[in-house]
């Protein structure tokens, strides 16, 4: 899988709230997208694309799923970006599907382990018990992550138990904000893992197989790949500018879709 050269290594440490101060700077922008850190570099992708054919100004800003959303209800946005779908409580808003994107558990490069189970990510999250007596510790998002949401609902135990019903996890396990913080986080060490977007993908990690199946584009299509979720635009409804739908147009054309496919995710052909 390329590098990705959207989110320069300094930012990865920004907080969500450190991102929020910085939303002025899109004020001269025609569109403006906010939200997940995982859609965030395909967004971009997206946007330098048609911004050399069109007179247009994208501004993309990250942050999480959570908060793109939120931007959207109260208006400060073109449409959000979100790598789940919408909560019960998130309301005025709609969602619009634009490609699916796989979710890789990742160790440092140097780690031992290359294939999990998901009662073995279980048992690590939420009581500290090692993975092959390897991993001991590990990252989670933080709590708007779109991320989050997917892994913790797609990893289970034996009974069938969800990460996503826990209260706590367990104290080997720490959050971080960002794609790129779990990345740096992992990359150094030999007995961590993470989860990251398979679309950001890269060299520093490495991907371990979960169950015995790799996590890649095709294994996704074939369904033989378990953690996958949506990616997905949200905005209200009646309420686009002409220009933001001409981008919303663009990113569903073969040729929007041809750019989901080249920078590693699905698409929705």
């Amino acid at each position: 899988m390329k590098s990705k050269k959207f989110l320069a290594l300094a930012l990865a440490a920004i907080t969500v709230s450190t991102m929020a101060a910085f939303a002025s700077c899109g004020e001269d922008a025609d569109i403006t997208i906010t939200g997940s850190s995982s859609v965030s570099p395909l967004m971009s992708a997206l946007a330098e694309a048609y911004e050399e054919k069109n007179d247009v100004k994208i501004s993309v800003q990250t942050s999480d799923s959570s908060v793109g959303i939120q931007d959207t209800i109260d208006g400060k946005n073109d449409f959000g970006m979100a790598s789940r779908d919408l909560k019960d409580t998130e309301k005025g808003v709609v969602s619009k599907q634009i490609a699916t994107d796989g979710v890789a558990l990742i160790v440092g490069k140097s780690c031992t382990v290359s294939n999990v189970t998901p009662e073995e990510v279980y048992a690590l999250y939420a009581e500290g018990t090692a993975i092959q007596e390897v991993i001991t510790g590990g990252y989670n998002r933080e709590a708007g992550s779109g991320t989050r949401d997917a892994f913790t609902d797609l990893i289970k135990d034996a009974e069938g138990n969800k990460l996503k019903d826990l209260e706590t996890f367990a104290s080997v396990i720490n959050n971080v904000n960002g794609t790129d913080a779990v990345k740096t986080s992992i990359a150094s060490s030999s007995n961590l893992i993470g989860y990251i977007s398979l679309g950001s993908l890269d060299d520093t990690v490495k991907a371990l197989t979960f169950k015995g199946v790799e996590a890649t584009v095709a294994n996704i299509k074939a369904g033989t790949y378990e953690l996958k979720r949506p990616f997905n635009i949200v905005y209200q409804e009646g309420k686009l500018s002409e220009k933001a739908q001409a981008f919303i147009d663009f990113i569903m054309s073969d040729e929007g879709q041809a750019i989901v496919l080249e920078e590693g995710y699905i698409d929705m052909n």
